[in-house]
């Protein structure tokens, strides 16, 4: 049986890392436009939690497009669950480059540990810190196959592996396939049943498709809804209540 997470939410609190270098990438943007606003955090949560963007490159492309509005918390109350960037692209008939959004928001989020930092930056992921217990992780491993299915790129998840201090050694990312791609879950699932453990209706979506595509069956469990967090999953699984 397989045990797949996502990260950011759920193994790893990412309030201070990729919640703020989404906030700061959309304010650089604002003032590339030549306006001063500020991009409330909730904004960053209740849009991620809500939309099919796969990763914050398009998150903050959303936010930027929302804020030069000027009616941001109105249209983010408007976007739809399991919406996408196209949705907000339609509305505004204009897209930022995503380009330019990803190295802005490497520069913050990476940092030092980014070859083509636009400038200076220690790199946000600094402040990230685990909500996982690694004992638990590696009882479960002990057990089931685990696996990671995430948003994150293969240096971003190096990152996240360091400081949860356990190595996955079947993992998912970007560069490979973007949730709720389907493919993403069957890379390493295979028709095996399994339960992918989420924070977002994104990562829903993602099992959703996958038992769609491939007639399989895979639960989903999702923190904040299910379970409170990743920890009480796992006793539980451990102790054989799930």
């Amino acid at each position: 049986m397989w045990i797949v997470f996502d990260v950011d939410g759920v193994l790893i609190d990412v309030r201070e890392s990729y919640d703020t270098a989404t906030k700061l990438t959309a304010e650089y943007f604002l003032r590339l436009f030549g306006i001063e606003r500020k991009v409330k955090p909730e904004w960053v949560r209740e849009l991620r939690r809500k939309g099919s963007f796969g990763d914050d490159f398009k998150v903050s492309e959303a936010l930027i497009l929302f804020a030069l509005s000027g009616r941001a918390e109105e249209l983010i109350e408007e976007f739809p669950e399991g919406g996408t960037i196209e949705w907000v692209r339609e509305k505004f008939g204009f897209q930022v480059f995503g380009g330019s959004i990803e190295r802005v928001f490497n520069t913050f989020y990476l940092g030092r540990e980014y070859p083509k930092r636009l400038f200076d930056f220690p790199g946000l992921w600094r402040k990230e810190h685990p909500i996982v217990r690694r004992e638990l992780l590696e009882r479960a491993s002990e057990r089931f196959k685990l696996g990671i299915v995430t948003g994150r790129s293969a240096l971003e998840m190096e990152l996240a592996e360091k400081i949860i201090g356990f190595k996955f050694e079947h993992v998912v990312t970007r560069e490979i396939y973007l949730k709720p791609d389907p493919r993403a879950l069957w890379e390493l699932a295979r028709g095996e049943p399994g339960v992918y453990i989420g924070d977002t209706i994104n990562d829903g979506l993602l099992v959703e498709n996958y038992r769609k595509r491939y007639g399989r069956k895979f639960d989903f469990v999702m923190v904040g809804r299910d379970v409170e967090d990743v920890n009480e999953f796992l006793v539980e699984l451990l102790e054989g209540g799930v």
